[in-house]
């Protein structure tokens, strides 16, 4: 398993598949160097 980051931790290289079908790739995709990320799962 995976280690959880820590605070001060580097964010590792994601790729993610938006809702639009679209990708975004973290951290080369943020647009400043302060980010909050919120994973929603949904309904399934």
């Amino acid at each position: 398993m995976t280690e959880k980051l820590q605070q001060g931790d580097r964010l590792p290289e994601l790729n993610l598949k938006l809702v639009d079908a679209e990708e975004l790739n973290l951290p080369r995709g943020m647009s400043s160097r302060y980010l909050t990320l919120l994973f929603f799962r949904g309904a399934w």
